[in-house]
C-alpha cells in the first residue's frame, strides 16, 4: 500500500476520495492541496442558499468541519495552486517552486466555466463555480443602487443559470434569462421538466428569451452595462451572470503527458495512462463512457473507486445516477440520464399526489432510463428503485393515476 497520496481538488471527490481511504484502513500520509483559500465549502449550495445568506453564515456550507481534518489525519493545503506533474520523479510543482512528493497522485480538479469573449476585464461580470466566485456574486446582488444595477441578466439556461436566477429573483432584482437553444435544460432534461421550470420562472417574474443569442457585449466605464439579442433587443443591466457550461480542468493532466478527451481518460479503477495517477469527479472520464457525469453523485462515487483502487479492497457497486436541482421552493430530484437525443425516445408525465407535483419517466427503445421529480419525492425513490431494478413499468401504466407503482417495484 502505498505511504504518501497526494489529492489535488478540495471539492467533494477530493475530500470523499481521503475520507474512504481512511475508511478502508489506508494509514499513510493524505494531503489534499486545492487553490482556493480558506476551508473547503460544499459546491451545490453556492448557486441557490449560499447567494441568499450573509457572510457570518458562511459555516453552515463547510464541506467538513474543521475536526474532521484531525480526525481523519488529512492535511490540507489551501491557497496552493499546482502548476506541474512529474510522473517520472512523482512530484508536483507548486505555484512558487515548492515541490510536493507522492506514492500516489488523485487528480480532483473538477472544471472550469466556460466565458464569453470580450468580457474578462469588465466588473459586474459573474461566474458561479468556486467559492469565491459565490462570495463576488453575493456581494453584488446586495449592493445594488440604480435602476440599471437592479437588473440581472443570466446567459445560460441550465441548472446553474437557473439556479442563479432564481436566488437572484428572490433578492428583488429584475432578471433575464437568455438561452439560445429552443428550450430550458435541452442538454440535461426532457422537454416537459423544461416547460414546468419555464414555468416557474415565468410565475417568479422572471423573463425568458429562449432562442436567442447575445450578439453584443454593451460596456461603460469599464463596467458591464447590458446586452444586444439577436432579436433586435437591447437589456441594460448591471449584473451578467455567464451560465454557459464548464470545461474539465486538464492542465496538471496535460503537464504531466495523461491522455485526454473530453475529460482524463480512466479506466473502470479511475487510473489514468500514467502508472499511479488516478482521476475522479467532473473532470475524468470512464474508458466506454459516452460523456462525463458532473453531479455530487459521480464524485462520491468515482472517489470512492479510485481509493478502492489503491488501497486493493472492493470496488463499490454501480449505482443509478442521481442529481437534484433547487429553485425557489421546488426541488427536483433526476436518476438515471435523461436522453436528449436519439430514435426511440419518449417521454410521459405522471401526476403527483401533491398539488402541482409530477414526474416525467423516459424512455429509450421501450426501456426506462430515467425518472425527474418535481414535488413528488415518491415517484423519485420508486423511479430509482425501478432503474436499480432494470424494470421498466410500460408508459401507459405510467400515465394511469391507479397503476400502484409501489406495488410493480415490490414485485
Amino acid at each position: 500500500m502505498s505511504d504518501q497520496i497526494l489529492i489535488v481538488g478540495a471539492s467533494h471527490a477530493g475530500i470523499s476520495c481521503a475520507e474512504q481511504l481512511r475508511t478502508l484502513g489506508f494509514d499513510g500520509d493524505i494531503t489534499v492541496v486545492d487553490q482556493q483559500t480558506g476551508t473547503p465549502l460544499e459546491r451545490p449550495p453556492l448557486s441557490k442558499a449560499y447567494l441568499g445568506s450573509t457572510p457570518a453564515e458562511d459555516d453552515k456550507f463547510l464541506l467538513r468541519r474543521a475536526d474532521w481534518y484531525d480526525k481523519f489525519q488529512v492535511t490540507m493545503r489551501a491557497g496552493a495552486k499546482v502548476v506541474g506533474c512529474d510522473p517520472a520523479s512523482r512530484q508536483v510543482q507548486l505555484e512558487g517552486g515548492e515541490n510536493l512528493a507522492y506514492d500516489k497522485l488523485v487528480i480532483a480538479t473538477g472544471a472550469v466555466p466556460r466565458q464569453l469573449p470580450d468580457t474578462g476585464d469588465l466588473s459586474g461580470v459573474f461566474v458561479v463555480r468556486s467559492p469565491d466566485d459565490a462570495r463576488k456574486l453575493r456581494g453584488a446582488m446586495t449592493a445594488t443602487k440604480t435602476a440599471a444595477d437592479k437588473t440581472a441578466i443570466v446567459i445560460g439556461g441550465g441548472y446553474i443559470g437557473l439556479e442563479v436566477a432564481a436566488s437572484c429573483a428572490k433578492a428583488g432584482l429584475d432578471v433575464h434569462v437568455i438561452e439560445a437553444a429552443d428550450r430550458l435544460l435541452a442538454r440535461v432534461a426532457s422537454p416537459d421538466m423544461s416547460a414546468f421550470f419555464a414555468a416557474l420562472h415565468m410565475d417568479h417574474g422572471v423573463q425568458m428569451h429562449i432562442g436567442v443569442q447575445t450578439t453584443k457585449i454593451h460596456s461603460k466605464d469599464g463596467a458591464f452595462a447590458g446586452v444586444s439579442l439577436s432579436d433586435g433587443q437591447f437589456i441594460a443591466a448591471g449584473l451578467l451572470v455567464v451560465g454557459i457550461g464548464v470545461v474539465p480542468d486538464m492542465t496538471l493532466a496535460t503537464a504531466a503527458g495523461i491522455t485526454t478527451g473530453n475529460g482524463i481518460l480512466v479506466d473502470q479503477q479511475m487510473r489514468t495512462s500514467a502508472g499511479d495517477i488516478y482521476a475522479i469527479g467532473d473532470v475524468a472520464l470512464v474508458d466506454g463512457a459516452a460523456l462525463r457525469i458532473e453531479s455530487v453523485h459521480n464524485a462520491q462515487f468515482t472517489a470512492a473507486r479510485a481509493a478502492a483502487a489503491i488501497t486493493g479492497t472492493a470496488m463499490p457497486a454501480d449505482m443509478v445516477p442521481w442529481f437534484w436541482s433547487e429553485q425557489y421552493d421546488v426541488r427536483l430530484q433526476s436518476a438515471g440520464i435523461v436522453p436528449v437525443a436519439g430514435t426511440a425516445l419518449s417521454h410521459v408525465v405522471r401526476p403527483g399526489k401533491r398539488a402541482g407535483g409530477l414526474s416525467v419517466w423516459s424512455y429509450q427503445a421501450g426501456r426506462l432510463v430515467a425518472v425527474e421529480a418535481v414535488r413528488d419525492p415518491a415517484a423519485y425513490v420508486l423511479g430509482k428503485k425501478c432503474l436499480e431494478s432494470n424494470l421498466s413499468p410500460a408508459p401507459s401504466d405510467i400515465v394511469d393515476s391507479d397503476f400502484d407503482l409501489k406495488s410493480f417495484v415490490s414485485v
